[in-house]
């Protein structure tokens, strides 16, 4: 069997054994009601609830909204009730680089029992003015409110993306290769003969594009934020939402092409408590 060979059987290997259940979603234009799953947009807010607003008084941006109904068969997440992702309009869309739990510049809500009765032109009347004279431009990262329609949920297997894959491939190759040991997983690659590279090895035949799920495995333009030494524990990936561009129109664009994600404790979605939650998004 050749490195190449090993390497892929590693990773189809790894695949199997560490399985997550995923949903992922697809986003049709069109701004669907108030209580239903969509990106951008007017979101549900209980009626004594006001607009999450920023540190500095400014109002959040509607992300994505979940109808958690949709939800059914993903471990431990709600199957009723709105899950709701808010950020920042300055350019960073509200991420806290030294304290990526930090919710003073995003918010994550959740309404177990949403009110029936609010209206969209009650929750529209809530939002503050941005004040572009003062403030300059509002960012966000997506162009226009579209719906998220799910998929059933699916088996997905661990992607080399993940901060948890380098060492579980070092360590089966080193079973197998104690002859040849490797200190990181790229050198597989650094040993093959120039003008002969396969990066791909490593690629998952399964992984799709654009990555929009909840549940799963995490993509990452760059680095996965989550090491063993640093939020470790944050291990359910909440909500991911990808770039897409259709017929050359960016429908959702995280800096030059990156991509976002939300992640939390497994005690703390059990419990239902959503604010202490990590934000990351990066791009190429």
């Amino acid at each position: 069997m050749t490195d190449n060979e090993l390497a892929r059987a590693i990773c189809a290997e790894l695949r199997a054994e560490h399985r997550k259940p995923v949903c992922r979603f697809r986003l049709e234009e069109g701004e669907p009601d108030i209580f239903s799953s969509k990106v951008d947009g007017v979101p549900y807010l209980p009626k004594d609830m006001p607009w999450p607003l920023d540190s500095q008084g400014h109002p959040l941006a509607l992300l994505a909204q979940i109808d958690c109904a949709d939800l059914m068969g993903l471990t431990d997440l709600p199957t009723a009730g709105l899950l709701q992702f808010f950020v920042g309009q300055d350019d960073v869309y509200g991420m806290d680089f030294d304290d990526e739990t930090s919710q003073a510049d995003f918010r994550v809500l959740y309404h177990e029992t949403p009110d029936p009765s609010v209206t969209r032109e009650e929750v529209t009347a809530k939002r503050p003015a941005w004040d572009e004279e003062r403030y300059g431009e509002a960012y966000t990262p997506v162009g226009t409110p579209m719906r998220m329609v799910f998929s059933p949920p699916e088996e997905a297997g661990i992607v080399p993306g993940d901060y948890r894959f380098p060492a579980l491939f070092v360590q089966r190759w080193n079973e197998r290769r104690p002859d040849a040991p490797l200190r990181s997983y790229w050198e597989v690659c650094s040993r093959q003969p120039e003008g002969q590279k396969d990066y791909e090895i490593f690629d998952d035949p399964d992984q799709r594009a654009p990555s929009h799920q909840v549940g799963g495995w995490p993509f990452f333009t760059q680095n996965d934020p989550r090491t063993p030494e640093e939020h470790p524990d944050f291990e359910i990936l909440l909500f991911q939402l990808d770039s897409e561009m259709r017929d050359r129109k960016d429908l959702v664009l995280w800096g030059d092409c990156g991509v976002g994600g939300f992640f939390i404790r497994p005690e703390d979605l059990r419990a239902r408590d959503f604010s202490r939650v990590m934000y990351n998004w990066d791009c190429g």
